[in-house]
């Protein structure tokens, strides 16, 4: 029957190597190894005896065992907690779908993922969009030389105002962030924002040769909106959003797909 076997990643055979042996440990402190499975390989770990708690601790070191491979290889990454029964059943999945997992590969192969987070500074961003348009400069100046209790509708409706503007610059803000970064990726995708203040979240797939640039370009848009924004710009990362496998690889044919990072 075997053991089960924690996988990381697909690779190709020609790329496996010692460097396998110096990741160090992997889920559950297990060591990492190389599975050979004709001209693909797998990165595993021995599996599991229970089900692996989805913590932030276990998935980081799912995350991180694929970032070190990177150094290394072009790696196709899995889903945290994919488990295969044993390795007859991880060769013959890999055996059965090898032209999809050369596909995968080949679509990621010499490119990187960069994910980018902007939000609004919220001590300023509200202050900014009263100053720079005259009518509620006006209205907010009005209302402050008149008792709160005499003016409660026309608060509110300032507030609406706002949140209106507030809108809009988030709509110009983004327009312009993506004008200056989609060119320099070969694929993009928009991913969930975590909060309001989350103008942009958004990964980038982009040719490793091209990194360099993608760096320059994130800095000046940093240093462009002062302190209107705040930036959080993470990579390489393992490309999760651009292509992965399903949970149920092991009993049906892969396929790509976009997912959060």
């Amino acid at each position: 029957m075997g053991t089960p076997v924690y996988v990381y990643g697909v690779l190709a055979a020609q790329a496996a190597g010692a460097w396998a042996t110096s990741l160090g440990a992997g889920i559950g402190a297990q060591t990492i190894a190389l599975l050979l499975a004709g001209d693909l390989a797998a990165l595993i770990s021995a599996g599991p005896s229970a089900p692996i708690p989805r913590s932030r601790r276990n998935m980081l070191d799912h995350t991180s065992v694929l970032e070190r491979a990177m150094t290394h290889a072009t790696i196709l990454p899995l889903r945290f907690g994919t488990i295969a029964p044993n390795e007859a059943a991880l060769r013959g999945c890999i055996a059965g779908n090898r032209a999809a997992f050369r596909d995968a590969l080949r679509g990621i192969e010499g490119r990187v993922e960069l994910g980018l987070k902007a939000s609004w500074r919220k001590e300023s961003i509200f202050s900014d969009i009263v100053e720079r348009d005259p009518g509620l400069r006006a209205m907010r100046d009005r209302l402050q030389m008149r008792p709160a209790g005499e003016t409660y509708y026309e608060r509110i409706e300032l507030g609406r105002r706002v949140e209106a503007a507030l809108a809009g610059r988030r709509d110009a803000e983004q327009s312009a962030i993506l004008a200056e970064l989609v060119p320099l990726a070969e694929r993009h995708e928009s991913l969930r924002a975590h909060d309001e203040d989350m103008i942009l979240n958004h990964a980038f797939l982009v040719p490793r040769a091209a990194e360099a640039g993608f760096d320059a370009a994130v800095a000046r848009l940093a240093e462009r909106s002062g302190d209107r924004l705040e930036f959080r710009y993470v990579g390489p990362v393992p490309p999760f959003n651009f292509v992965t496998l399903q949970a149920g690889w092991l009993t049906a044919s892969p396929s790509s797909q976009a997912g959060a990072a």
